[in-house]
């Protein structure tokens, strides 16, 4: 059986650090490229989990105190077929 996961890319990247520039409380500067690579695995599990490449800023970490879902565009991931080994 033949799986599609998803791969953030270098644009994915920036889609990332916009919207935590935009909504997260510490503001981009404060996020080291480590740290946006575990929002991309967030993202990443989520897609390949089937509900879309997206991850949630907490209630917690936000200017508004709101949640926020964040999208990532189609430009912002790559995907690829693999096969299932089940």
């Amino acid at each position: 059986m033949q799986l599609q996961v998803a791969r953030i890319n270098a644009n994915g990247l920036e889609q990332i650090a916009a919207a935590l520039g935009q909504y997260h409380k510490l503001g981009r500067d404060h996020f080291t490229p480590a740290m946006l690579s575990a929002w991309a695995t967030a993202a990443e599990d989520h897609f390949n989990n089937g509900n879309g490449c997206h991850f949630e800023i907490r209630s917690f970490d936000t200017n508004s105190g709101s949640p926020v879902e964040v999208t990532i565009t189609t430009e912002g991931y790559d995907v690829e077929d693999v096969n299932d080994l089940v």
